[in-house]
């Protein structure tokens, strides 16, 4: 029902969002820029000190947000690299890291070539977008949580708990957002407002790895990253109920996401 047009090589690619000139895609740690017609990568369009294992990356009303997941931190910028706002998990409760140990990073190092593993992390941060409101909403993938961030004081709230190492926090318009509750293979559709969230669409996509999760309202249809089995599936209807198509791809790609141009 579909076939792979192009392949591009990009080292730990990850999270993918449309930009002015084609797409931007992360990697450990930097952004590169493909256009998507052409097949040509723009490398390192932009790069900072504070990018490492970058995660997703998303559109904001002043720019981009990206997950540095690495360092327990996110980050606003523009075009030209310019950070906008931070907001590092550190600074914000999460000061241990699940081993119990106490988290301490150097904000002015240049942290784009060190590995951090997992475990040395307090949150594993993710995934993070932004709602109208201004507020951010993020994935934390050692609290099996997603919590809403205030832009102005960087104070949060659980919005969604008990979830089990989720990725891929997705904002729909202001009341609704998807999240991948990633091990327990469930993509949600989840409602939101001041007082809390609720679920209002819970799709069983029969992995026990589900990387990446999107609701395509245009198109009325679930787009999901099959983490485990490396594929992609598309299921129509909020509901999910009926297999569109299957899409099975290289175990060694280790696939991330998916973006719709």
């Amino acid at each position: 029902m579909g076939s792979t047009q192009k392949t591009l090589e990009l080292k730990m690619a990850a999270g993918m969002v449309t930009s002015d000139n084609g797409v931007f895609v992360t990697s450990f740690s930097g952004v590169h820029e493909v256009d998507t017609n052409l097949g040509i990568v723009r490398h390192n369009i932009v790069s900072s000190p504070l990018f490492n294992a970058l995660h997703s990356i998303s559109r904001t009303q002043r720019g981009y947000l990206v997950a540095s997941t690495g360092l327990d931190l996110l980050l606003e910028f523009n075009r030209s690299g310019e950070i906008l706002w931070s907001w590092w998990a550190t600074d914000h409760g999460f000061g241990l890291t699940p081993d119990g140990q106490p988290r301490v990073l150097d904000k002015l190092a240049d942290h784009r070539s060190i590995q951090y593993g997992t475990r040395a992390q307090t949150t594993h941060i993710n995934s993070a977008a932004e709602l109208p409101d201004g507020r951010f909403l993020a994935s934390l993938f050692h609290q099996g949580m997603v919590i809403a961030i205030d832009r102005e004081t960087g104070e949060w709230q659980p919005v969604l708990e008990g979830l089990d190492h989720p990725h891929a926090v997705r904002v729909l318009d202001a009341r609704h957002f998807t999240v991948a509750d990633t091990v327990r293979g469930r993509a949600l559709l989840v409602t939101i407002n001041k007082l809390g969230a609720q679920v209002e669409a819970d799709i069983d996509t029969g992995t026990n790895w589900l990387q990446d999760c999107r609701y395509d309202s245009d198109r009325n249809c679930w787009i999901l990253v099959d983490g485990k089995n490396s594929r992609v599936v598309l299921r129509h209807g909020r509901s999910g109920n009926k297999k569109l198509a299957e899409f099975n791809f290289d175990p060694e790609w280790r696939l991330y996401e998916t973006h719709v141009l």
